[in-house]
């Protein structure tokens, strides 16, 4: 059966899925230099079509990356704003809108779709850089908010500071830190997950039927520590979104 492979080529590394219908088959993720992974995905799966998201500098590495796509897939997709795709963007400046924000978005959007039609959608995708985008219940990206991530955060204070080290999120987190250590953990952790619960009940207050997803490389660690069970966890949310994208486009095509 024909598939869809999706890469998502991101600010820290490559995420790629492989698709056969909304059905995901395998994901995996590597470095952007060693595209003889992508290769060896490739040919374990042999997709048949192929979209690409790209928010990664244009070198040698991203451009071997999309010229395996292009060799070994029938049809590839590049994600721009011009793309067609289920929802429509209401943000200004679309040409300077993050690919991933949209692919995350549309996979946001579509799941909730499947859940309650009625629903506006906060997505928090928290990678190198966090943000927070909203998608209307019938479809219209508005716009969202960036911030650092939670690696940027520690890493900020430590190469900006003459003296503070460079501290990981793994250990203690007391309300208030009891070293210096514990000061900083606790400072940009516990920062983060207040500014989080900040723009959810901002966001509640006008939008009271508001469906929250959060997904990215720190997702899943800001989920366990946010114990809010009316949050949706998705690691793949940007490979569903760009899988989405992908069989709207093949769907127009064949309507054509």
């Amino acid at each position: 059966m024909k598939g869809n492979l999706t890469i998502d080529n991101g600010n820290t590394s490559v995420k790629v899925a492989f698709f056969i219908g909304t059905q995901v088959v395998a994901t995996n993720r590597f470095i952007r230099r060693d595209a003889r992974l992508l290769e060896r995905f490739i040919s374990t799966y042999k997709p048949d079509t192929a979209i690409v998201c790209s928010t990664a500098a244009s070198n040698a590495a991203s451009q071997r990356i999309e010229q395996l796509a292009e060799q070994r897939c029938r049809h590839v997709i590049h994600l721009t704003h011009e793309t067609p795709m289920p929802i429509r963007l209401g943000y200004r400046t679309p040409q300077t809108l993050g690919r991933d924000r949209m692919a995350t978005a549309v996979g946001a959007w579509c799941t909730a779709r499947r859940l309650d039609e009625a629903c506006d959608v906060l997505v928090i995708d928290a990678g190198t850089a966090i943000t927070y985008d909203l998608v209307t219940a019938d479809g219209c990206f508005v716009g969202g908010n960036i911030a650092p991530g939670l690696s940027l955060r520690f890493k900020s204070l430590h190469e900006h500071t003459g003296l503070l080290p460079l501290v990981e999120h793994d250990g203690d987190t007391p309300v208030v830190g009891y070293d210096t250590e514990t000061a900083i953990r606790s400072g940009v952790l516990l920062g983060l997950l207040g500014e989080i619960k900040s723009y959810i009940a901002d966001l509640k207050l006008s939008h009271t039927n508001l469906m929250v997803f959060i997904t990215g490389g720190d997702g899943k660690l800001l989920y366990n520590r946010l114990g809010d069970e009316s949050i949706i966890y998705n690691e793949n949310l940007a490979a569903e979104g760009l899988n989405r994208i992908q069989l709207y486009n093949q769907a127009n095509n064949e309507n054509q």
